[in-house]
């Protein structure tokens, strides 16, 4: 598939900033059902999956950011498809991510209010989960926005 120059620019300002509709459209120099057609053809793609909204959930009072490496005692789809439906079951849960050539299985990053409060997610809902057999928690001390869409896109 190949992306002209305005569905480059449409995905990396979408990389940088949280614009609407109307600002992206000025900011391109297309109207906006042009606009709002490309991001559409875009999402049909699979290039994008929507016009994601970061949430700063500092500001809502989850103060911990945790990076939690799981393992699982089996390593079958049915096994991790179970495992992921119970995932989804826990809201402090924002992603997961099933890895290689790690100990873990998945990297699952979980927001928690305080030590307590990640404690009791830690050790009454993602440790109780069948086939669990190991987890190691690393908590983010800061996040930097280093994405290099331009760069990237250049490549396509």
């Amino acid at each position: 598939m190949e992306l002209d120059r305005f569905d480059k620019h449409i995905l990396e300002i979408l990389t940088h900033e949280d614009l609407n509709l109307n600002e992206l459209s000025e900011r391109i120099n297309l109207s906006v059902s042009s606009v709002h057609r490309r991001i559409k053809n875009l999402i049909d793609l699979n290039i994008m999956s929507g016009i994601k909204r970061d949430i700063n959930y500092q500001k809502l009072g989850f103060n911990l950011h945790v990076l939690l490496q799981v393992s699982l005692s089996k390593h079958d789809t049915d096994t991790f498809a179970k495992f992921l439906a119970e995932l989804e079951s826990i809201p402090e849960v924002i992603n997961a991510f099933l890895v290689t050539g790690q100990s873990a299985d998945f990297i699952v990053e979980v927001v928690a209010k305080d030590m307590e409060n990640y404690s009791e997610i830690l050790l009454k809902k993602i440790g109780k989960i069948e086939h669990v057999v190991a987890l190691h928690s690393s908590f983010v001390i800061k996040q930097y926005d280093v994405l290099n869409c331009h760069g990237l896109l250049n490549r396509v």
